[in-house]
């Protein structure tokens, strides 16, 4: 990914930033620094809701994780030389929250919009679109699917329809398809998953991962195309380490750290973007 430094804003670029930080989809924004740090003592535990599928941990240290999640762009323990007790500028609610570099969040979109780019370019390739976070970003990855469709893209749909499935919880549930993309549904609803489980169900029923050209997903889902070697790109929260830990050695170069929680109509610019509207 192009390091913030290397970044000349143009005026889309410039505008596209200035929404990021209005949005507080980057810059200050609302995932507290314990939950960020909880989360990387999470992950180095081995905790499952928060390895996503990835084996990475189980050498990682504490520090390696926070510096993966700073590499990324992420800064899990405030922004640099503030200090997260004092207000700032943008007032005192925003001051123990964590922070996202808008220019690293900018050159993550540019990161997806480049590696789209050919597939929607030449179309033939088999992709597979799915989100551990329908409440917020389902629109989001639901335009990419429309237009990896659109250019020619076939997007799976493996376990579609199939019900009776255990959950890890013992109830059952099924992988439903909205707009092209997967989403894990538990009791007639829509649920928010960190789980890696459905996509290791949904490659085993493709036969494998060998017919996956791309995956676009989030969490667990893009944690276990990641971990079976497929090329992903993901999104990831500030709060979400095995992601940006699993980039910094050089298994995935598609992680976009930015809010993953907001209301989906603030993702729009961001969309746009990526879809290089």
């Amino acid at each position: 990914m192009p390091t913030p430094a290397a970044l000349s804003p143009d005026t889309d670029d410039q505008a596209l930033i200035a929404h990021l930080v209005a949005a507080r989809l980057a810059g200050h924004v609302a995932t507290t620094i314990s939950s960020c740090l909880g989360n990387v003592a999470h992950l180095v535990d081995g905790h499952p809701a928060y390895t996503f599928g990835l084996s990475d941990w189980k050498d990682a240290t504490h520090d390696e994780v926070v510096a993966a999640v700073e590499a990324a762009g992420g800064e899990p323990r405030g922004r640099p030389g503030a200090d997260e007790k004092a207000s700032d500028d943008a007032g005192g609610d925003h001051a123990e929250g964590a922070w996202i570099d808008p220019l690293a969040a900018a050159a993550g979109i540019a990161v997806h919009r480049d590696t789209l780019a050919p597939f929607l370019a030449e179309g033939g390739a088999c992709a597979l679109v799915a989100t551990g976070h329908p409440f917020a970003l389902l629109a989001h990855y639901g335009a990419i699917a429309r237009a990896l469709a659109a250019a020619g893209c076939t997007v799976l749909r493996p376990l579609e329809g199939r019900r009776g499935r255990r959950g890890h919880n013992g109830r059952t549930y099924a992988i439903r398809y909205l707009d092209g993309v997967a989403c894990f549904n538990q009791d007639a609803a829509l649920q928010h998953t960190h789980r890696p489980d459905y996509m290791e169900a949904m490659l085993d029923d493709l036969g494998g991962p060998e017919g996956v050209d791309l995956v676009v997903a989030d969490h667990g889902f893009a944690g276990a195309a990641v971990e079976a070697g497929i090329r992903t790109l993901s999104i990831a929260d500030v709060n979400d380490p095995a992601l940006p830990l699993a980039q910094a050695r050089g298994r995935t170069d598609g992680v976009l750290v930015i809010d993953d929680g907001l209301d989906a109509s603030l993702f729009e610019p961001v969309t746009r973007a990526v879809l290089g509207r």
